[in-house]
Formats: C-alpha cells, sequence, structure tokens
C-alpha cells in the first residue's frame, strides 16, 4: 500500500500544515461524521470550497499502536456543528472506530 503524504498550503479553511508522511494498514474508508466534543458532519475541502469526500485510513502510531487518520482535500477537512463550521488539515482518532460513522 502506498504511503499517504499530506501537506496543507495556506488556505481560509485551516492553518497550513508542512509535509507528512503516513503508511496506511487498511484501504481508506468514506467518513460522514466524526465524534469530538459531540457528533459532526465531516466533508474533505479542495480549493474553492469545493467539498469532496472524506476518508479514513487504519495507520500505526508510535503511541498508541494505531489508530485513523481522517483526511480531506487540498485544504484539509471541514466539520459543521449546527452553527458551527471550522477546519483542521487532518484528524487522529482511535483504532476502535467509535468516534467515525462510515458511509
Amino acid at each position: 500500500m502506498n504511503s499517504i503524504f499530506i501537506q496543507i498550503d495556506e488556505n481560509p479553511n485551516c492553518a497550513a500544515m508542512d509535509g507528512q508522511i503516513f503508511q496506511p494498514r487498511s484501504e481508506p474508508r468514506i467518513v460522514r461524521q466524526v465524534q469530538m466534543e459531540r457528533w459532526c458532519e465531516v466533508t474533505g475541502l479542495d480549493e474553492n470550497w469545493k467539498e469532496c469526500e472524506a476518508k479514513a485510513y487504519l495507520i500505526d502510531d508510535s503511541g498508541d499502536g494505531a489508530c485513523y487518520l481522517v483526511v480531506g482535500g487540498a485544504w484539509g477537512l471541514h466539520f459543521k456543528d449546527g452553527d458551527r463550521e471550522w477546519g483542521e488539515p487532518y484528524l487522529l482518532l482511535g483504532a476502535d472506530g467509535e468516534d467515525l460513522k462510515f458511509a
């Protein structure tokens, strides 16, 4: 399986992020919601606010053994929780998948 390279350039959705490489242990799965403080919708975001799918990969994590890496588009991930909206470059969640709702 190919490595996942994430680099987010400066954009209006989230902070820029220097390139990082992750090694997936699974094929990607499409994610519709994630639980952070509470459940919220998640999509990927490409340039010009174009939505794309958010995808989760099971990856090795040096601290916990494994976790899910959730990635989006060129502008990262975009979250909606009622009236609140915000962005993040990527997200790491527990390997049990309890904080993810897949498509």
